[in-house]
């Protein structure tokens, strides 16, 4: 490093110090950070408490059904609890299994959807439909608003500490007097505008990356094996997304304006990248694929046969059900046995068969909408980021949708698993609770390779934007 660079960094370093509105708005934005982590850990703490009270019910429940094979049934509860365990006309529908996407360490960093869509199911072996679409009781207002973390800090509030910063590089030299003496020194006006940006990417992002290794150190240990990688790829998303903030301020210096034009410029491109452009992709994804979940309010309305004392009816309903289940083949001559009890399980299964076209569209129309907005995330390093940080958060919008699909194989699982039993007259033996279905989500092989794509937009767009502010200074004015 050569002695004119040491003398702008000790220049720079001594006016930073002195500017005690610009340690104000430093101190400030470290408080919001805290708070963000603390803020977001609570929301994803309460998940946790609430996937561990629904795990526990679920194994007391099997506790009791498996207990009650052992025990003398002395009264009317445990016989009845004995039925519910052993007999499958009873079982099918009375069995709750919790279907729970936990959350990654660092959901907490960004929660993302996670306090939109449903972590957690309770699946009997009723319509799929209407239990996965019947909603939960939630606050709209909260909905809307989100929730308050780091990655809401890092993207929206960040860039504004970047523009209060670096929007007088170049401007407040020129209004203070100070440029011409500049200009006449062996190091070029480009290299000092040059060194203050580094000087002040330096702070800026020294500050990023301490509150975001403390919110990852406090949400889970970063060389923990499923934590490397996530972390890693953290702190490259901050490296990526600041280079860019900074690449567009050193644009804009070098446009040679004033500094009251400057921070208008930066602030509509703020502007521009967090509101207006997400504002037209929502406004033109809602219209080019509409989505209405009313279509799909039917399915979350209790049905039954329309006579459950016509035994014709009952029997029809069956044997339509037996028509699309191979498995069950010659089960049909033991209809007359729990015949009431089949012909509810047939019932529910086939209005799940009868409404899945329904939902498929309705399952496009969401993939589509998807699909079409990540085709414009360059439009905007801001909303590339946010789709990265929930990528490596696993609380996107895609990890749910992956849920979904996972719901529906552990509901056939179920199904499976029951009406076996019941269609054939056979008992749940004890034995059978320790092959019960349990509910898997593989993880998807191309998760960080979205992520790395996502950076990758993010960096080429900052290189574009630093390298025409380069060849712009280069330009005598």
């Amino acid at each position: 490093m050569d002695k004119s660079i040491k003398t702008l960094l000790r220049y720079e370093w001594t006016s930073f110090v002195r500017n005690k509105f610009q340690l104000f708005m430093l101190a400030v934005i470290m408080l919001f950070g805290v708070y963000a982590i603390y803020s977001g850990q609570s929301e994803i703490n309460a998940q946790r408490k609430t996937i561990q009270a629904v795990t526990q019910i679920e194994q007391e429940e099997f506790s009791q059904y498996q207990a009650s094979f052992d025990e003398e049934l002395r009264s009317l509860e445990e016989e009845e609890l004995h039925d519910i365990a052993s007999r499958p006309s009873f079982a099918w529908f009375r069995h709750g299994y919790h279907a729970i996407i936990p959350p990654h360490d660092y959901a907490a960093l960004a929660i993302g959807q996670r306090d939109l869509f449903r972590y957690y199911y309770r699946l009997t072996g009723m319509s799929l439909h209407y239990q996965l679409f019947e909603n939960e009781l939630a606050n709209p207002v909260n909905l809307m608003v989100g929730n308050f973390d780091l990655s809401f800090v890092l993207v929206y509030l960040f860039p504004l500490l970047i523009i209060a910063f670096c929007y007088g590089l170049y401007s407040s030299e020129k209004e203070n007097g100070t440029l011409a003496l500049l200009q006449i020194q062996a190091v070029s006006i480009r290299r000092i505008i040059l060194v203050r940006l580094v000087f002040y990417f330096a702070i800026i992002t020294s500050l990023a990356m301490l509150i975001s290794w403390l919110g990852l150190i406090t949400s889970g240990p970063p060389f923990k094996t499923e934590n490397l990688v996530p972390a890693m790829a953290w702190t490259a998303g901050v490296l990526a997304y600041f280079s860019f903030w900074f690449a567009l301020m050193f644009l804009i210096a070098s446009l040679r304006k004033s500094s009251s034009f400057n921070a208008i410029t930066a602030i509509a491109c703020w502007l521009l990248f967090l509101i207006v452009i997400p504002a037209i992709l929502n406004v033109v994804v809602t219209t080019k694929y509409p989505l209405s979940s009313t279509a799909l309010a039917g399915l979350t309305r209790r049905t039954g046969l329309e006579d459950e004392n016509d035994e014709a009816e009952v029997r029809e309903v069956i044997m339509e059900y037996l028509a699309h289940k191979p498995q069950l083949a010659g089960s049909d001559s033991l209809i007359n046995d729990n015949m009431m009890a089949k012909g509810y399980a047939a019932f529910t299964s086939l209005k799940d068969i009868n409404s899945q076209k329904l939902v498929d569209q309705y399952n496009e129309q969401v993939a589509n909408r998807t699909s079409w907005t990540s085709r414009y995330h360059w439009l905007s390093p801001a909303v590339n980021m946010q789709e990265v940080l929930a990528q490596i958060a696993e609380t996107d919008l895609h990890t749910f949708l992956r849920f979904q699909d996972a719901l529906a194989d552990f509901h056939g699982d179920i199904t499976d698993f029951y009406f076996s039993r019941l269609f054939w007259n056979r008992p749940i033996l004890l034995e059978d609770y320790h092959n019960r279905p349990v509910f898997q989500m593989t993880e998807t092989s191309n998760r960080w390779s979205s992520v790395g794509l996502g950076l990758g937009k993010i960096l080429l767009a900052a290189a574009l934007t630093f390298f025409l502010g380069f060849y712009l200074f280069m330009i005598d004015v």
